[in-house]
């Protein structure tokens, strides 16, 4: 399985270079890149089944390079230092990243992953989610992909009404009636989408407030579907605030 370094950094050219050919042998350095250009190049000579992108490339933004390849079928595992804006798009498209220093384990585990969901439109479902997140204007809400069996269902955030816990597992209750089941705690969503109104309203039960009714008198929630969702005793008073500022 062939892949592609775009880094601009020499040390971290080196480092991601040895890691993969001690850790992931199976894998084949096609090339390494510093530039988007250069990249391009490689990657129409090569056609590597894996890319390995620097979220920052000097003066440059790797997701350009995504721009200049689109059509043609690929794996990416983004790389990149902790940058939120960069990374929250990267987390709504259901995207695998490395955060530097890389660290082995989780360096395996991207490539187990990229190997399982090589080559498909699965992806490229992902990494157009991915470029019209990047380039929507900010009044824009964006949009997350939520991984199916069998697809990537794309729902924009101003769909989903709430969401439920189940073990290990989370249940998305959204307005086109559709209820999905994903394979990730709710914490997950709790990180993700935490800065776009929803609320930690139970430890089973994150809501988005534009849904929230009213505060029933046996300290429930009523949502706008009329669905009914219990409150945690310490959420009651900044759901109140919320309820009433939107009123105002």
């Amino acid at each position: 399985m062939k892949a592609l370094i775009v880094e601009d950094e020499y040390q971290s050219q080196i480092q991601l270079d040895s890691a993969i050919k001690k850790y992931c042998p199976e894998i084949s350095i096609a090339g390494i890149a510093d530039n988007i250009d250069q990249a391009v190049s490689l990657f129409l000579e090569h056609r590597p089944e894996i890319i390995f992108l620097d979220v920052n490339l000097g003066t440059e933004s790797g997701f350009n390079l995504l721009e200049k390849i689109q059509g043609i079928p690929y794996s990416v595992i983004f790389i990149t230092a902790y940058e939120e804006y960069a990374l929250k798009a990267i987390k709504f498209s259901a995207l695998d990243y490395l955060l530097k220093p890389i660290v082995h384990t989780e360096l395996i585990a991207s490539v187990q992953k990229a190997k399982k969901f090589k080559i498909s439109d699965y992806n490229k479902v992902q990494l157009r989610n991915l470029l019209n997140n990047l380039n929507v204007k900010n009044e824009i809400e964006p949009t997350i992909a939520v991984p199916q069996s069998q697809e990537i269902i794309l729902l924009k955030i101003s769909q989903i009404i709430y969401l439920e816990s189940a073990n290990n597992y989370t249940l998305i209750y959204s307005t086109t009636n559709e209820k999905l089941i994903i394979s990730k705690g709710i914490y997950y969503f709790q990180e993700l989408l935490g800065e776009t109104g929803f609320i930690r309203v139970h430890q089973s039960y994150l809501v988005n407030q534009n849904y929230i009714r009213s505060i029933r008198k046996d300290s429930t929630l009523e949502l706008m579907n009329k669905t009914i969702v219990p409150i945690s005793k310490l959420k009651i008073a900044q759901v109140r605030e919320i309820l009433l500022s939107t009123k105002l």
